[in-house]
């Protein structure tokens, strides 16, 4: 792959969860296996050619990844920095010729291949690309190498919400129609509920 087209997965796994009762959630069990091992094999299914950064403040959950080679797990020593943090570590791990970064939460156990392909497939140099229902945004999000120092320097409370403010003429859109492959599992009741459905 060239370099003009060397995308890096960055996978934030650092969260407190702390609407589980202090319970790392990435480890709890849905549908047969801990919740983060949906995102790790599901990115491990790609050649991602600027690597695949799992950032992580727990050796429990790094040790998800222990069997994927293809997957770099990252100890994240200042967690409580917020997601800024996992974002500075893994665009910092990739390569200073990585032309994109992809950003994937690890609780989205519905996230399916053709929708990450579907975002892969509309980066262009300078934009970002976000995946909608409905005009809803969700996750992952697709970064240039173009937004590669704003990433690094997000104040405390920052998210990569705010650049997408600050440059609404860089947006790609990839809309959705099944709002399932969006979800995201925040607390217990969601995670019961779809476990059950």
């Amino acid at each position: 792959m060239e370099t003009a087209d060397k995308v890096a997965a960055i996978l934030m796994a650092s969260g407190f969860s702390k609407r589980f009762g202090g319970r790392n959630k990435l480890l709890l069990p849905f549908r047969g296996k801990p919740l983060a091992a949906y995102t790790l094999e599901l990115v491990s299914a790609f050649d991602f050619h600027g690597g695949i950064y799992f950032i992580t403040s727990s050796g429990e959950t790094a040790a998800l990844a222990e069997h994927l080679p293809k997957v770099r797990a990252i100890k994240n020593a200042a967690a409580e920095k917020g997601l800024r943090e996992s974002i500075r570590l893994g665009v910092a791990a990739a390569d200073a010729d990585t032309a994109y970064y992809l950003f994937f939460p690890c609780d989205m156990p519905f996230l399916d291949k053709g929708t990450v392909q579907r975002i892969l497939d509309e980066r262009r140099q300078g934009y970002i690309v976000e995946p909608r229902y409905q005009g809803r945004p969700g996750n992952p999000c697709l970064f240039s190498a173009r937004f590669r120092e704003e990433l690094l320097s997000l104040a405390e409370g920052e998210t990569p919400r705010l650049i997408k403010a600050r440059y609404p003429e860089a947006l790609r859109v990839v809309d959705v129609s099944n709002p399932l492959i969006l979800e995201d599992i925040d607390d217990g009741e969601t995670l019961k509920r779809f476990e059950n459905s």
